[in-house]
């Protein structure tokens, strides 16, 4: 038989023991994921899409369309003016004359603690804001002198599948743009935790007297790699 003391000490001990286990849970550091997986840093990260891109200006009777493979690589990692990490990406499109890919141009990104930027045609583009979360909205063009264009998270942490390819994880940002019977424009980027960019959508018209004038643009991820 266990002396009553004993017992008494024991029920102590682990009445403290207790105690202690919640306050060093609670001083435990948890991992929050801040939502910098979609946008893709590590140099020779690649993607390959499918572009179709098609326009209509009925107003002098132009139209026409094009589809091509577009291929983008963070070829390297180097300081910008403002002192910050940032990346070159060089975008290739397939020959079909030469079967091989040929160079087009050369954007830059930066993936700072609160955003992730990208420069494309010599435009500096506000692309996501972290932590990434449905309903937090930004100036896409905060950075340039073009007129702004809200933006935001519509979906956040969702599958999503084309064809079949699959992607366990995906953000959508949309603009907000009040559309009308004369104005369109639609804009659509969709990213993948560790891949980035997959899915690319816009869509501009504009209705007159003379006819509509529109111009429409997709890019679909194809392969991907390190």
């Amino acid at each position: 038989m266990i002396p009553r003391h004993s017992a008494r000490r024991t029920l102590l001990a682990a009445g403290a023991l207790a105690l202690l286990l919640p306050a060093c849970r609670k001083d435990e550091t948890v991992p929050v994921d801040l939502g910098y997986a979609y946008f893709p840093v590590q140099q020779g990260a690649w993607a390959e899409y499918l572009v179709d891109s098609s326009w209509s200006f009925e107003s002098i009777g132009i139209s026409g369309s094009l589809r091509y493979r577009l291929r983008e690589v963070i070829d390297s990692v180097y300081t910008d003016p403002e002192g910050r990490t940032a990346q070159r990406i060089e975008r290739f499109v397939w020959d079909t004359l030469t079967n091989d890919w040929r160079i087009k141009d050369v954007w830059t990104q930066t993936r700072q603690s609160t955003y992730a930027e990208r420069t494309e045609e010599d435009v500096r583009l506000l692309k996501l804001t972290f932590p990434v979360k449905v309903g937090e909205r930004w100036n896409l063009n905060t950075f340039n002198s073009q007129r702004d264009m809200e933006v935001g998270y519509d979906v956040v942490d969702m599958p999503w599948q084309h064809g079949n390819t699959s992607f366990d994880s995906t953000v959508l940002v949309r603009n907000y743009y009040p559309n009308n019977l004369v104005d369109t424009l639609i804009y659509r980027e969709r990213y993948a935790k560790h891949i980035g960019l997959v899915e690319r959508i816009r869509d501009t018209s504009n209705t007159q007297v003379s006819g509509t004038n529109g111009w429409y643009f997709r890019q679909v991820i194809t392969a991907h790699g390190n």
